[in-house]
């Protein structure tokens, strides 16, 4: 954050675009973080080809990752990832997301039944089923940092929660929400609260208060609200200081050099193999589903320069 804070007006806006706002609230005790993720979560969609309960799922995940990127990471080359692995249908996921407020990510099955909690409220906890949540934090050191904890429920929001309460002794509250409709998603937002180490446990329960009734982001976010505006809501602070809105966008670092060193990574016995085949071979980027078409020839090339002798 820096001083340019700013007063929001509390009134329903319909300002375009994802973006992140961050805001300092109830006499500099809690900040916050909240974020619109609606068109990245339709490219992500529109990418991966996902059925409505992984849509959602990783429209949730990944609008945990930027809020969490936005927490905690202090560099544009600073990157967080987040990996899910669990025994249902989803079978996991696996997001990226960085210090410039970019974010990727994908299903490991994008295609699954629909399951619902009740009518109309998809169940993503059953989906996800139970499992691990790993979080990486590349900050620039010798070594990353990393954490991981058992799942609590699989609706990515209390996960979370429950990591940063145990593995980095932050008390926070997360709220993520993605909702589809017969054409798609149609919004996608969530904001974290986290206090500061001189809240008082008068500030502690007016804000459980404050959030043990607070309606769900995407209601929010149907009514007309942005971001700026739902923690305006849920803070009821006249004083609440809002910063500058920073742009989110889903964007995939994927190359054709980059390609390439996944496959020497491989070893050469492997590239040996692959350069059997008269038609070469083809990669696909997780991410962004972009395809990266190596020739026989190519291949024969990457073998013979890894097996090159080095000069002394």
């Amino acid at each position: 954050m820096n001083d340019s804070a700013h007063a929001i007006p509390s009134q329903p806006d319909a300002t375009a675009g994802d973006y992140m706002v961050s805001a300092l609230a109830l006499n500099g005790q809690v900040r916050a973080f909240a974020c619109r993720t609606t068109r990245l979560c339709q490219e992500a969609q529109n990418i991966h080809q996902m059925s409505p309960v992984a849509a959602v799922a990783l429209g949730r995940l990944m609008t945990g990752v930027l809020l969490m990127a936005e927490q905690g990471l202090k560099n544009t080359t600073d990157t967080i990832s987040m990996i899910i692995r669990s025994n249902g249908p989803l079978q996991g996921m696996t997001v990226v997301g960085s210090g410039h407020q970019t974010v990727r990510g994908y299903c490991y099955q994008p295609v699954v039944e629909t399951l619902y909690k009740r009518p109309g409220k998809l169940d993503i906890g059953q989906a996800v089923g139970e499992g691990t949540l790993t979080v990486i934090k590349d900050l620039g050191l010798k070594e990353p940092y990393m954490g991981k904890v058992e799942l609590v429920s699989g609706e990515i929001a209390e996960d979370i929660t429950y990591y940063l309460a145990s593995s980095e002794q932050t008390p926070s509250a997360v709220g993520l929400g993605v909702l589809v409709d017969a054409n798609g998603i149609s919004h996608a937002g969530g904001f974290m609260v986290q206090m500061l180490p001189d809240a008082t446990e008068e500030t502690i329960q007016y804000l459980e208060t404050r959030l043990s009734g607070f309606p769900e982001v995407t209601y929010w976010m149907q009514e007309g609200f942005n971001p700026d505006q739902i923690l305006d809501l849920l803070f009821g602070d006249p004083q609440i200081r809002y910063f500058p809105h920073k742009p989110l966008a889903y964007t995939c670092t994927c190359s054709r050099e980059r390609m390439e060193q996944n496959l020497i990574a491989l070893g050469a016995r492997e590239i040996s193999e692959l350069a059997q085949d008269p038609e070469g071979i083809n990669l696909e980027c997780h991410f962004c589903a972009k395809h990266y078409r190596f020739s026989q020839q190519q291949l024969q090339n990457l073998l013979a320069e890894m097996v090159k002798p080095r000069p002394d």
